[in-house]
């Protein structure tokens, strides 16, 4: 064993250098050869018990105990005719005196270990190193016979793809491999959708199949435990997710399987939507409930889902969660099929990112969610949101956002903290996100108290916003409205717009303003133009009261107006005292 350095021998280089194929027939024949033995062995060995016990049985039953009278055997032993108390009589153990017995014989003076000196047990101080060497080696041996089996591809397809909606094709080569567990090793696995004209749902270059090491050896009774895909790319048709999500709830028998170091990609019929890159892929299959992990690289981001689906007092209850890392985004959402309507899912959802927290109650059907309770919090504003949100086959809302309150100022000052480039792309809109959204509030903070509360439509369509209406309450003073809408380009965002001003209380709102040198105003004002939302610039179209401003003056105050209140880009877009000047400037000027 000193001389044996396993470590110098290299053994898959051995392997490499032999042809395993061109001694396929030999080695199975050899396998086969061994296994009959074993069986013989053992058949012979169970053939003589059977013989013995069939021979015993055979003796006794010809034995015939009525033939015996053990009674008359009985009568001629007559246990009381002897009186074991008057042989007791005649023992007397007092006298006995063990203690002189003790006196010859000393322990101490046998030395067992000088005797156990005469038993050589060095002969056999390496019988538990080969003893578990021969195991060992008897299980290289069982775990690598397979080696020597081929495999029909047809098989193993079928055996992966039991669901007859989908279809497995093996393009590459299939061998087995029992390091670091008996498994079988498929190099390049199709899997085709046949309910989409056989279009490709996933490509797999490695895959391997765990085998049990129950009757590893008898090919035909070999069982798969779990499926693993490694190195894989697989589209998702959103158009189709029902179908997906049915092929995993519907009750078949699955193998588990593992995918890893794979690509999912997401698309609209045509149109790609989104991937999701470096994605691990769990899927756990018990008798009554189902679950899928799912962690990944989104948007450069970690993403992590966890979809699983339990029978509770025999319905079946669905939990949703996802999180994604550095966006500090959580969702859970949790829906039972509804008591009145099997094809209506009630749940509810949990929304936080980071101080925003959103909880609701919501119904699902035909692709649609209906929220009907919900509760919408943060630093800023707080309210309740309804409404419906199609998500398929084109993603829609129709939601109502009433609020409680508003804090403007921390809004404003938020957005004023965010770079140039998020200030200036605010408003850009992908263009997959189409809908209608109802917003009010009840109650604006404010720094200046100028509005008191708002209202407002506003349609997103195709990446553009329209502001159908927005309405804003000033109090004693008044109340405005604007209307417009923002054109998001590659080169340029802006909004056109028309407003109106009207005034209830000239006095107050002269007194507010600062304006001293008029007696009266005119109690309306119309106001078109177009903010440059990129290079954060107003340009005025045309500015009205009782009559319609010349140019000049219209250029004047646009001029003033771009001077006053966005010279520092949006810092004092909503600065009232930089109104104030701006309003008492263009006064004193038109005077």
């Amino acid at each position: 064993m000193k001389y044996f350095n396993i470590k110098r021998n290299k053994f898959s280089t051995i392997f490499k250098n032999i042809n395993f194929k061109r001694y396929e027939r030999i080695l199975a024949n050899v396998a086969e050869f061994v296994i009959f033995i074993i069986e013989y062995v053992f058949s012979r060995i169970y053939r003589n018990f059977n013989y013995i016990r069939h021979h015993f049985l055979k003796t006794y039953n010809k034995i015939d105990f009525k033939k015996y009278n053990f009674s008359r055997i009985y009568r001629y032993i007559e246990i009381r005719r002897y009186n074991f108390s008057k042989i007791f009589k005649f023992v007397d153990l007092k006298r006995l005196n063990f203690n002189k017995a003790y006196k010859y014989l000393d322990i101490r003076r046998l030395n067992f270990y000088k005797r156990s000196k005469k038993i050589i047990l060095i002969n056999y101080k390496y019988l538990s190193i080969y003893f578990v060497a021969f195991v060992i080696f008897i299980g290289l041996v069982y775990l690598i016979i397979p080696t020597f089996y081929s495999y029909d591809k047809s098989k193993i397809e079928k055996a992966i793809c039991k669901n007859k909606n989908i279809e497995c094709l093996i393009r590459g080569e299939v061998n087995y491999s029992f390091y670091p567990t008996p498994r079988i090793k498929i190099k390049d696995l199709v899997i085709n959708d046949l309910l989409e004209k056989k279009n490709t749902l996933l490509i797999a270059k490695n895959v391997s199949i765990k085998l049990s090491i129950k009757n590893l050896l008898i090919k035909k009774k070999q069982n798969f435990k779990e499926i693993e895909l490694n190195n894989f790319d697989t589209n998702i048709d959103l158009k189709n997710l029902k179908k997906y999500i049915n092929i995993f709830t519907k009750k078949i028998n699955f193998i588990p399987v593992t995918f890893t170091r794979g690509k999912i990609i997401f698309f609209d019929e045509k149109n790609y939507v989104a991937t999701i890159n470096d994605t691990d892929l769990d899927l756990i299959i018990q008798e009554d409930s189902k679950e899928a992990k799912l962690r990944g690289k989104f948007l450069n981001d970690n993403i992590y889902i966890n979809f699983s689906r339990k029978k509770i007092n025999n319905k079946p209850s669905t939990d949703i969660i996802l999180k994604i890392s550095n966006l500090n985004l959580l969702t859970k959402a949790n829906y039972i099929n509804s008591k009145n309507d099997k094809n209506i899912l009630n749940g509810n959802i949990l929304i936080k990112k980071d101080s925003h927290r959103f909880v609701g109650v919501f119904d699902y059907k035909n692709n649609e969610i209906t929220i009907n309770k919900s509760n919408l919090k943060n630093i800023f504003l707080n309210g309740k949101l309804e409404g419906k949100i199609k998500i398929l086959p084109y993603f829609n809302f129709d939601l109502d956002l009433s609020l409680n309150s508003i804090n403007f100022t921390k809004l404003y000052n938020h957005f004023l903290n965010l770079d140039d480039k998020n200030q200036k792309n605010l408003f850009r809109i992908n263009r997959k996100i189409n809908g209608k959204l109802g917003l009010s509030s009840d109650k604006i903070y404010s720094k200046y108290n100028l509005v008191k509360s708002f209202e407002s439509r506003i349609k997103f369509n195709n990446g553009n916003i329209l502001v159908e209406q927005f309405l804003l309450n000033l109090g004693k003073l008044g109340a405005a409205d604007i209307s417009g809408i923002i054109n998001n380009d590659k080169k340029f965002t802006n909004f056109k717009y028309e407003s109106n001003l009207f005034i209830d209380n000239q006095k107050k709102f002269l007194s507010k303003f600062g304006i001293y040198n008029k007696k009266s105003i005119p109690s309306s004002l119309f106001v078109s133009g177009n903010f440059d939302l990129q290079n954060i610039r107003s340009s005025f179209y045309e500015i009205s009261d009782n009559e319609k401003l010349g140019d000049e003056d219209v250029n004047f105050i646009e001029e003033e107006f771009n001077d006053f209140m966005l010279t520092d880009g949006y810092e004092n877009l909503f600065r009232l005292p930089k109104f104030v000047e701006f309003v008492k400037s263009i006064t004193s000027e038109l005077n």
